[in-house]
């Protein structure tokens, strides 16, 4: 037998629970740390991994960035080199001043073959013919009204053997290039051209093709009916300048 006394059964305090609460998840563990997602692993293969192009739309734009680069390097290489001092060669060389017409010739006409150098002195500049391929049939040596003052041309016409004829102008002053322009001319700049030694371009309509070129001081152009097209580089390679004679 227990030598304690009887006590009395101890009791809970009043509002306490029967059971310890649970701890929560978090509490011994602490809050989960929020980790930067891991990138996508690529599968394991033997195959190539296939590299994605780039789109259209991206190519294009790099390409458009890449020559408007050029350009605007090219600018600026141009204005350096316009800005800089020129040296004592360049500040000597001056252009020809072209001599403006106020009073104008009475048209001149001469038929069949006739002496370029003549017609040149009459221009008062080297003329535009054309040799050893064609017959000539007449030329003209007239002058048109052109902003408040007069253009000098002339005018060579040469024939085909089926009768159509072949044009070659002379007009002065280079700003009378305007003149020779026919309606629904459509500059064609898909090709370069030459004649008589001078860069050319070409434009045309649904009935002729035009060649013209320009130096300093004159505008040259051939004119050729587009049923004779595929004959026209073959005669501008027989084009050459005619100078005035000399001392006359």
């Amino acid at each position: 037998m227990s030598n304690q006394p009887n006590r009395p059964p101890r009791t809970s305090p009043a509002g306490m629970p029967r059971q310890a609460p649970k701890p929560a998840p978090n509490a011994v563990r602490g809050k989960t740390v929020q980790r930067a997602p891991m990138p996508q692993q690529q599968p394991v293969t033997d195959e190539e991994i296939t590299v994605r192009k780039p789109s259209l739309f991206g190519r294009i734009l790099r390409r458009a960035g890449t020559i408007l680069l050029l350009i605007l390097a090219l600018v600026f290489a141009y204005l350096f080199l316009l800005l800089g001092e020129p040296d004592d060669e360049a500040k000597s060389i001056q252009k020809p001043v072209q001599e403006t017409i106020t009073m104008p010739m009475g048209a001149l006409d001469v038929p069949g073959e006739s002496d370029a150098a003549k017609l040149a002195e009459a221009f008062g500049q080297p003329v535009l013919t054309l040799n050893q391929m064609l017959t000539m049939y007449k030329a003209r040596i007239y002058d048109t009204a052109f902003e408040g003052e007069y253009a000098r041309r002339v005018a060579i016409t040469y024939t085909f053997e089926d009768g159509q004829s072949l044009l070659v102008e002379s007009l002065r002053p280079t700003s009378a290039v305007t003149l020779i322009k026919q309606d629904e001319y459509r500059l064609d700049a898909s090709a370069l051209y030459s004649m008589a030694g001078l860069n050319a371009a070409r434009m045309q309509n649904d009935s002729s093709i035009c060649v013209f070129a320009q130096n300093d001081t004159a505008v040259y152009a051939v004119t050729c009916p587009t049923s004779h097209a595929e004959e026209l580089e073959t005669l501008l390679r027989y084009t050459t300048l005619v100078a005035p004679n000399e001392g006359e």
